[in-house]
């Protein structure tokens, strides 16, 4: 990562949000200043995200694919109804949906240990603009580190070559899901 957007991420969470429990964060890299939880990594460290195609809920059969998003950054939003935190966030993340440019950020979630009808329900009462993966038995979450029932919400922020770009393990705010958003699509742009 060049050093200007490595300032920029740091510079983006010196205020920080509520912290993510401590032994969510303790395989994260930590940067000082910066708030437990989250994960920035650093281009020459970044791995391919898993891409297989998942149900969508409510989808009656469609199944999409973190691939079918390639070319630009995916802000990947790990979830369940019954998770407190993750209904928090959401007026955030739909904020942060409708703030981005659709041609350089693309929004997914993914609903894990939950029931598509109560999936169905949160995303209608929270009218959640983009689609979610359905993702019952964490079969799917699981292949992304760190991810599962006891860390969510985590949110995942997926560059536009497919790569895992940075990790933000428990709550997410509006400010900081554009400011990454945008510093890793000024990343890609500036190449």
């Amino acid at each position: 990562m060049r050093r200007s957007h490595w300032l920029l991420l740091t510079a983006l969470f010196l205020a920080g949000c509520a912290a993510g429990s401590s032994s969510a964060a303790d395989d994260c890299e930590r940067i000082a200043g910066v708030r437990e939880g989250l994960c920035p990594i650093p281009v020459e460290e970044r791995t391919d995200a898993p891409v297989e195609a998942m149900p969508t809920v409510g989808g009656d059969g469609e199944q999409l694919s973190l691939e079918e998003l390639r070319g630009r950054v995916v802000v990947v939003n790990f979830w369940a109804s019954w998770c407190g935190p993750c209904r928090t966030e959401q007026p955030d993340l739909n904020e942060a949906y409708e703030h981005l440019p659709d041609d350089e950020v693309a929004f997914l979630a993914v609903n894990i240990e939950d029931t598509e009808a109560n999936a169905l329900s949160h995303m209608r009462e929270f009218e959640m603009p983009y689609p979610s993966l359905y993702d019952p038995g964490n079969a799917y979450a699981s292949k992304w580190r760190g991810v599962g029932p006891r860390t969510i919400p985590t949110t995942v922020f997926v560059d536009p070559d497919g790569r895992v770009a940075a990790r933000v393990l428990g709550l997410i705010g509006y400010g900081e899901t554009v400011g990454l958003a945008d510093a890793i699509a000024s990343e890609a742009r500036d190449g």
